[in-house]
């Protein structure tokens, strides 16, 4: 009899132990989807960790937060009258507000209204989260406009001043990279010779420095520039404030608040890069134009 009990499929174990693997791997994949460039550096530079691209990071974490949702669903359903009794009165048995559930809720709900409004401490995690991901950030492996995996052969040429579309072409032929068409993809051509789209582009531009794009970006090609110009390649700097942004870029605060008033927008030294803009309702990206 006990034998037979030993081997009946046991349905509470299989999902108790199903949340808590699925968790487990939510919770190991959230912590490397925390630190992982923007997608512009990890696409272009063809970043991995543990031999995994960030595309394959968050296909995991999606799939096993799926499993570890349907998980804790069905567990709820088959512990039902368990999770019931802790909202009723011990007493009484009656619904009541237990000092246990309503401190839940609240944590939650703090979490919650600290988050959307962007205060302390829960900024300061976003912040620490934006700083982390654009520390991979290198000027030398840069794209020479943003996302130009994405473009064709003959939409680099056209973003980026100096690069010929011939020379492109005869440059990447001479190094056994057959090339069907200016339209091929970069990212695709990239994948299909075993290669970074950023080391396809220096093969592209014979090693030289390409020069700055225009229409997609404002980024340094393989050279790289310092200063402002590195800020300015695409980073988010929404959470920023106005003090921080300057500092960091080497401006003079008030000289950059008076351009701001000047643009019709209301500045101050505390404000994120964000609120300032929706002052003008635009975008933080275009702040960059007018500070620098």
């Amino acid at each position: 009899m006990a034998t037979s009990d030993n081997r009946r499929f046991n349905w509470r174990a299989f999902v108790s132990i199903t949340a808590a693997v699925s968790f487990l791997g939510m919770c190991v994949t959230g912590v490397i989807l925390f630190v992982v460039p923007p997608g512009r550096i990890a696409n272009w530079t063809g970043w991995k960790i543990f031999g995994l691209t960030k595309h394959q990071w968050i296909g995991l974490h999606i799939w096993l937060s799926a499993v570890f949702m349907v998980a804790a669903i069905v567990h709820i359903y088959l512990n039902w009258r368990p999770l019931v009794s802790y909202l009723k009165n011990r007493a009484s048995q009656s619904f009541a507000f237990r000092v246990e559930w309503v401190t839940a809720v609240l944590i939650c709900g703090l979490i919650t209204i600290g988050t959307l409004a962007e205060i302390r401490p829960f900024s300061s995690l976003l912040a620490w989260n934006e700083a982390i991901k654009h520390s991979w950030d290198d000027s030398g492996r840069r794209a020479p406009v943003p996302h130009a995996e994405l473009l064709t052969l003959a939409e680099l040429a056209n973003q980026v001043d100096g690069v010929n579309l011939e020379s492109v072409i005869e440059n990447l032929k001479a190094k056994g990279v057959k090339v069907e068409s200016p339209e091929s993809v970069v990212g695709d051509l990239a994948t299909a010779h075993n290669m970074t789209p950023h080391e396809l582009y220096a093969i592209a531009v014979g090693g030289a420095t390409a020069g700055r794009g225009h229409g997609g970006g404002r980024g340094s090609g393989m050279g790289g520039q310092g200063g402002t110009q590195e800020h300015s390649s695409g980073r988010g700097i929404g959470r920023m404030s106005l003090k921080q942004y300057c500092t960091e870029s080497g401006l003079d605060l008030d000289a950059a608040m008076e351009k701001l008033r000047k643009a019709g927008l209301e500045p101050s030294e505390e404000k994120t890069l964000r609120e300032i803009a929706d002052t003008g309702g635009i975008h933080p990206s275009e702040l960059r134009g007018l500070l620098e």
